[in-house]
């Protein structure tokens, strides 16, 4: 291929990519908008930074001045290094079709229609599996499978998240306890989805597959490999950052396993007992939009508001964008829907604690000044040309005691 179609072809990519960045920005989801990633404590590759265990207690009173002052008794802290995840999205271009791009109006019209839709999906796909990953805890588990006994028709649990698959989507299917593929799980592709039915088809070259609960399935070769999560995070058993939880009292959130409809009541329980723990209080919840809008619903049916005030319709709460501010002993906390939340969880978070660090916004590799790269495959030694798209994220919690889980919260009678 001549260097300067190639080149001309390059150059589109180049400036619709910058569009296509805003974009991931702006279509973030509700929790990760709250938390926008920074870089200030990434240092080369990793995250460095200071996780506290006890707050400072040199505090005493006197009654006079010539008394001896308190002893200094310093705060307790953890210095932790943590590396960033890796998260890759592969574009494939043949090289006639860039060819055609630089040498005539047809051809880059036909290359500029291939790239916006292709840059639309690797967004969505991205700005989706981010909002996943904010809710799991490393693993990268998209759900388990429920009993399949050798076909290519794979049961997912009745609670899977089927948003999260896609026909062309290529999955492991392993042991929860290993992470090992199962047989004839490794590297699979999704050929159609039963979103009513929680099903999943698989491509027929593999074989077939028995499955059962005690199996998981993941996006081809991200087990263990995902950036951590809240699941994780907000835990009292579950070790992150090579840090033991069970050895260190102060390194637990607090977490509530009562299966029982949801009510404000039980969330300043919940609240004011993590708060009890730490010292200090959460200041944002997270629950899924069909609980937010359960709120809104025990709100207005025994509340009453400012009637200068007009409130927000409760469609629109569903959507997840919109949010609700309670009082828990006079403590204000913002409440706020995201869609990848599950469902029997809500989540109280302390916003200054808890960020995403990353070693910059989501770029395409970039080698020796080229960002379309030589992709040889194929039986037939197909040539064509890839661009990835990478991304370093890693979620960060620097102190643990003041977050909370209510889970296993359940619908209110008769929702």
């Amino acid at each position: 291929m001549q260097y300067q179609a190639f080149e001309a072809a390059e150059g589109i990519l180049r400036s619709m990519y910058k569009a296509m960045v805003s974009q991931i920005v702006a279509e973030q989801s509700p929790l990760l908008k709250i938390i926008q990633p920074k870089t200030d404590k990434v240092s080369g590759q990793d995250v460095k930074f200071s996780a506290m265990l006890e707050n400072p207690q040199g505090l005493g009173s006197r009654r006079v001045a010539s008394q001896i002052l308190p002893k200094g008794v310093p705060g307790k802290y953890m210095e932790l290094t943590v590396p960033t995840g890796r998260i890759y999205g592969v574009l494939n271009f043949d090289t006639k079709m860039l060819k055609a791009a630089g040498q005539n109006k047809e051809g880059r019209n036909a290359y500029v229609n291939y790239l916006e839709m292709e840059l639309s999906g690797i967004k969505t796909t991205l700005n989706l599996d981010l909002g996943r990953q904010l809710f799991g805890e490393k693993t990268g588990f998209i759900s388990a499978t429920g009993v399949t006994a050798g076909s290519l028709i794979v049961q997912l649990d009745t609670d899977a998240n089927m948003e999260y698959y896609v026909e062309g989507m290529h999955i492991d299917i392993v042991a929860n306890a290993t992470g090992i593929a199962i047989a004839n799980g490794e590297d699979r592709e999704i050929m159609s989805v039963d979103v009513d039915d929680s099903k999943i088809t698989l491509d027929g070259s593999g074989g077939v597959v028995t499955t059962d609960a005690t199996h998981r399935v993941t996006r081809e070769g991200s087990y263990n490999a995902e950036m951590t999560g809240l699941k994780a995070i907000v835990s009292d058993t579950t070790d992150i950052y090579g840090v033991v939880t069970a050895s260190q009292r102060r390194w637990k959130a607090y977490v509530d396993d009562t299966a029982e409809a949801y009510s404000l009541k039980k969330i300043g329980k919940i609240a004011l007992a993590a708060k009890t723990r730490s010292g200090v209080w959460a200041d944002l919840i997270v629950s899924s939009p069909n609980k937010m809008m359960q709120v809104w619903y025990e709100l207005t049916g025994s509340k009453t508001f400012d009637t200068a005030v007009k409130s927000r319709p409760i469609e629109n709460l569903g959507a997840g964008y919109y949010k609700i501010n309670v009082m828990i002993e006079g403590h204000n906390m913002e409440w706020v829907a995201d869609p990848n939340c599950p469902d029997d969880r809500i989540y109280g978070l302390r916003k200054e604690n808890i960020g995403i660090q990353h070693l910059g916004p989501p770029e395409f590799m970039d080698i020796k000044g080229e960002i379309l790269l030589p992709n040889i495959y194929g039986s037939t030694g197909t040539p064509t040309v890839k661009a990835v798209l990478e991304y370093f994220p890693e979620f960060i919690v620097n102190r643990r005691n003041p977050h909370w889980l209510w889970n296993g919260v359940t619908d209110l009678a008769g929702w």
